[in-house]
């Protein structure tokens, strides 16, 4: 095998294994998907400067040799049938251009706390690197991962509004429920959560960046009643914690809004992360400390 082919199929062998993770992480809950990623990492720091120097993100952006990411609607692509293209067509550098394209992405949804941390790596070890790789992300990656997280949000909502018992509940849908007090209300860069006590209303805006999730959202208190500033920053900053981790949007704004739900509920937070949400399962304290009678998570 001569070295360029032994060095594509190396580099295909990287690109499978991370599209297969990416697909798997779909079906894992938050503890298991920082397994996943943990143990992906080494793997992902090796695909991805061979994955960037294939799209010209560089200091040879003469290498993605005219690709243009906008001809391709990449998060929906049939990964598998180009697979197939290029076991028949080895050589042709096109399809590796577009599965590395759809490999960005991919990881960007499953990971984005492991992509953010590698990108912000790049930046302390190539300069010119990490900034090629901002632009193309916030040109061609990240408007969709953030159309895709509103429209998620948006369709959770509208489910909790319709009668279906045979419908799997989601993180929104579940809380919306479940607190009838709350509603969630999403436009094309921010989400506006809202909690009604009596005749008044709490209200937090999260506003995503438009480099989303290179960037982080921000938790922003509009409006605070009947609940002390300590605790009331304690929920920002947990939602704002989860959102550092791989965590979709939507699990963060539930995650505010249960525990607000909780506290006028009577549900006492755990006396260690000071959240009546678990971060990991989204479950409530449980387990009682023998000596100070306080609930915690398990």
């Amino acid at each position: 095998m001569e070295g360029d082919e032994y060095i594509r199929c190396a580099g295909l062998r990287l690109l499978l294994s991370l599209l297969l993770a990416a697909l798997c992480a779909d079906t894992m809950d938050m503890e298991q998907l920082d397994q996943l990623a943990e143990k992906i990492r080494p793997t992902l720091d090796d695909a991805l400067p061979w994955v960037c120097a294939l799209l010209g993100l560089g200091n040879n952006p003469a290498s993605a040799g005219g690709f243009n990411p906008k001809m391709w609607d990449i998060s929906d692509l049939d990964w598998s049938s180009w697979v197939d293209e290029l076991t028949q067509n080895p050589g042709s550098e096109q399809v590796f251009r577009v599965l590395a394209y759809h490999l960005i992405y991919r990881l960007t949804w499953s990971f984005p706390a492991t992509l953010r941390s590698w990108w912000t790596g790049l930046s302390q070890a190539s300069r010119g690197t990490s900034i090629a790789v901002e632009g193309f992300m916030a040109k061609y990656v990240c408007p969709m991962i953030i159309e895709t997280e509103i429209k998620r949000i948006r369709q959770q909502v509208n489910n909790s509004e319709e009668d279906d018992s045979e419908r799997k509940p989601t993180a929104i849908t579940k809380v919306l429920e479940e607190y009838d007090e709350s509603t969630v209300r999403a436009s094309s860069t921010q989400v506006t959560l809202t909690y009604t006590v009596d005749d008044s209303t709490l209200e937090i805006l999260v506003k995503v960046p438009p480099t989303y999730p290179l960037s982080l959202p921000v938790f922003e208190s509009l409006r605070r009643v009947a609940v002390n500033e300590k605790r009331w920053r304690c929920w920002l900053v947990a939602a704002q914690t989860q959102m550092a981790r791989n965590c979709r949007l939507d699990s963060a704004c539930a995650q505010v809004l249960g525990n607000i739900g909780a506290h006028f509920a009577g549900v006492e937070d755990c006396a260690i992360c000071y959240s009546a949400v678990g971060v990991l399962d989204n479950t409530l304290p449980g387990k009682q400390c023998k000596t100070c009678k306080n609930k915690f998570h398990r």
